[in-house]
């Protein structure tokens, strides 16, 4: 082995180290956010392994949602079988999951620089580092499924690109396979197939037809696992009500009556803002957050956003002209074309922005930004001093102790949402948030505690759904029936279809001797859709109060 090749070995195992020990202190981290409903309630991962493939994900019976990821659903389900859903074994997963990552990332760069190998470790290291992707490593229900895309993804291209070099078309069945692998971990995993596309073009282009028979080989496994993917997909979803057509994206009135959709020109327009609070994450990744809230009114934030797009623009129009390389148009091309699918372009539910949807963009951007350095810097090892990488070492070690300290805010909801308050006290999400955690608790000083983060959400929004329900609950449990009854008003002027304020303004009603406006309540609720599934003995005890009252 010569001393390249050994030089490179060691590269490509220092970044996978160092990935890992970023990330090792979040190993004792536990559940939070949708982790409870998407793991550990999700009563599908209780069944059969093989039943995974034709189900989709669902927060709850009534609210099915348009995700065929049969894959990642089945490593949660070996992770209730092996061990019971310790967080402990299924955090190491997820490091070593984002360690192996690290070193494709790092095998994908070493393939686009070719002779330049200090480039692809800067690719490496910043992938490792970046605190960027710590909600992809942490958030357990929200992350693995990204970072199992990433995995199968690169490995796919990486395996196709040696079948085209080694001229073994079997190498491109493994390809395939690997991208039907993360087709079934998440469907942004189709967005390499134009990679691989574009690097069999100059053997399609070949006039020789040995080679160009051969490159149509190598591709005609791809379209059988796409199209295998589509129609079991779309076999899925249309069985549900959730897809009328077999392209993805194409949603049907099921769809639209159990997930809140917003008009595509909405979509658009809310990238004004998106796009630049990335960038923002990137350069400044203190202002982190699990959460964040694009605002009604761009107007307030017109000179700030007029000045983003002008640096966005200057250094696009840069990386596009005077900039120009082969590698750094790859990395465009990867930040946008993995972008797209949470763009917002196709209407996905779920949250509009957040740091989990830049794990696989962002790998574009460490390209651009590692092949912009280094046509600075010489490459060639007679050249390079170490001062010059000095500013680089030091940016890097902060990214890295960034990563360690944001991997504690994830250790639970009460750490994660504490934090989410101290960084933005006039987040409503951050407020609902902690007084949620506090909710759940159940004990008396909490439940105050809860009452008074309720209350700051409502100063600030007094229309946020679910508030008002959580304060009449609150006051029903503490015997307040008055204010419980004004809260559950409240709750039902803002969402007059909210299932539990119905069941418990009924409650709170007979407990003030007005039965009758009790049984309007448990009528109403005994009659919404899905009521019997979200709460559990809600119809049972609305059955039996129904009885009473009418004896």
């Amino acid at each position: 082995m010569n001393k390249k090749n050994s030089r490179d070995i060691l590269f490509g195992l220092g970044i996978a180290i160092i990935a890992f020990f970023v990330y090792a202190n979040s190993l004792g981290n536990g559940f939070t956010l949708d982790d409870h409903a998407v793991i550990l309630d999700d009563r599908a991962l209780k069944g059969n392994a093989l039943s995974l493939f034709s189900m989709v994900d669902a927060v709850a019976d009534s609210q099915r949602l348009p995700f065929y990821r049969p894959l990642t659903n089945l490593t949660f389900l070996f992770d209730g079988r092996l061990h019971g859903f310790n967080p402990v074994f299924i955090r190491i997963f997820n490091v070593l999951l984002h360690t192996a990552n690290a070193f494709l990332v790092y095998r994908l760069a070493r393939l686009l620089f070719k002779s330049n190998m200090y480039a692809p470790l800067l690719v490496g290291l910043l992938f490792a580092t970046h605190p960027l992707h710590t909600e992809g490593v942490n958030f357990n229900a929200g992350g693995r499924i990204t970072m199992m895309a990433c995995f199968f993804a690169i490995s796919a291209y990486l395996v196709q690109n040696r079948s085209i070099l080694s001229k073994k078309t079997i190498l491109a069945f493994v390809g395939a396979l690997l991208f039907l692998a993360g087709l079934f971990s998440k469907e942004i995993g189709l967005m390499i197939l134009p990679f691989i596309l574009v690097r069999e073009l100059p053997d399609l282009r070949n006039n020789t037809n040995g080679i160009r028979m051969q490159a149509v080989l190598r591709l005609a496994p791809y379209l059988v696992v796409t199209t295998i993917y589509l129609v079991m997909r779309w076999t899925t979803l249309s069985k549900l009500g959730l897809q009328s057509s077999i392209l993805p994206g194409m949603g049907t009135t099921t769809f639209e009556s159990v997930n809140i959709t917003t008009d595509f020109g909405t979509r658009l327009l809310n990238n004004v803002y998106i796009i630049p609070r990335y960038f923002l994450t990137v350069l400044w990744p203190t202002a982190l957050a699990n959460r964040y809230v694009i605002p009604e009114d761009f107007n307030l934030l017109a000179l700030p956003l007029i000045g983003a797009w002008l640096c966005i623009l200057a250094g696009l129009g840069w990386v596009l002209t005077r900039g120009r390389t082969s590698v750094s148009l790859f990395g465009v091309s990867w930040l946008v074309l993995f972008w797209l699918p949470v763009s917002g372009i196709v209407f996905v539910p779920g949250a509009p922005l957040a740091d989990r949807f830049l794990y696989i963009p962002a790998i574009g951007l460490w390209i651009i930004i590692a092949d912009q350095i280094f046509r600075i810097i010489p490459s060639e090892m007679e050249t390079v001093r170490w001062y010059r990488f000095a500013p680089i070492a030091l940016i890097l070690l902060v990214l890295a102790a960034l990563t360690v300290k944001r991997n504690l805010d994830w250790k639970s909801n009460f750490t994660l949402h504490t934090r989410f308050v101290q960084q933005f006290p006039e987040n409503v999400h951050a407020r609902a948030g902690l007084g949620k955690v506090y909710y759940d608790t159940g004990k008396e000083q909490d439940l105050k505690r809860a009452e008074d983060e309720f209350d700051k959400v409502i100063a600030i929004d007094p229309n946020f759904p679910m508030i008002h329900t959580y304060l009449g609950n609150i006051n029903l449990n503490m015997g307040d029936l008055d204010d419980a009854l004004y809260h559950y008003g409240k709750a039902l002027e803002v969402y007059p279809l909210d299932k539990e304020a119905h069941l418990n303004r009924g409650i709170t009603l007979e407990k003030l001797g007005r039965p009758k406006e009790a049984y309007t309540d448990y009528l109403f609720f005994m009659t919404m859709p899905g009521s019997t599934d979200t709460i559990p003995g809600g119809r049972k005890h609305a059955e039996q109060r129904m009885r009473e009252i009418l004896r």
